[in-house]
């Protein structure tokens, strides 16, 4: 799926780009969708916090499912920008590592986590926004990290049958239980050592299953 509300938005009625007013509403719509949800969240609120008007917002963006669309899209944007920080450099475990920490990191950030549990009873009665929340953020990282895990085959590094469902094994060893710890508030902080050492583990029983040797080993 395309993120392409912001696009869209930027060319009504000719208007020019304006980066930074862009990046002040989807900030601002960013932080008050992770406080209070997506139903609770205003544009009024979203406009005071981006010091912009409502009208401005509706111009540049639609309605509040597209700029959430947008926010989401953004976010995913950030991550993958960090992925792609020496992304094809090293060993495929360690760029499997970065991809998965990185992620990992993002996914369990305390904010992330409490929109997730506020949006698990809001998709239920918005079958359309979870879609394109979907779309736009889970099925976004399990493409990435399958176009890296079929690029990984083609040169010979793993073997797998589909690239799609390996990156789906990969994902679930690296979230493992703790993802419903998260969700439930059994667990409520963990330290980036802890999503290291979840994510190297994971690393290496997937890389064993592809038949491909872990490093030191």
């Amino acid at each position: 799926m395309s993120l392409a509300p912001i696009d869209r938005a930027r060319n009504l009625g000719g208007r020019k780009p304006d980066r930074a007013k862009d990046e002040a509403i989807l900030q601002a719509a960013r932080a008050c969708f992770f406080e209070r949800g997506f139903t609770a969240a205003t544009i009024e609120e979203i406009a005071s916090r981006a010091e912009v008007s409502k009208v401005t917002i509706y111009k540049r963006f639609h309605d509040k499912e597209s700029l959430f669309e947008a926010v989401v899209g953004s976010a995913m944007a950030e991550m993958e920008r960090a992925c792609e920080e020496g992304d094809n450099t090293g060993m495929l475990a360690e760029r499997l590592v970065r991809f998965g920490v990185i992620l990992l990191r993002f996914l369990f950030h305390p904010s992330h986590v409490s929109l997730d549990r506020m949006l698990a009873v809001e998709f239920m009665h918005m079958p359309e926004l979870a879609r394109r929340f979907f779309e736009a953020g889970p099925a976004r990282s399990r493409a990435r990290l399958a176009a890296m895990l079929d690029d990984a085959a083609q040169r010979g590094e793993i073997v797998i049958d589909d690239p799609l469902l390996a990156a789906a094994d990969l994902l679930s060893l690296w979230l493992g239980f703790l993802e419903k710890e998260l969700k439930f508030g059994i667990v409520t902080e963990l330290a980036d050592a802890e999503i290291d050492r979840r994510v190297a583990r994971g690393t290496e029983l997937f890389l064993r299953m592809t038949q491909v040797a872990w490093p030191g080993t």
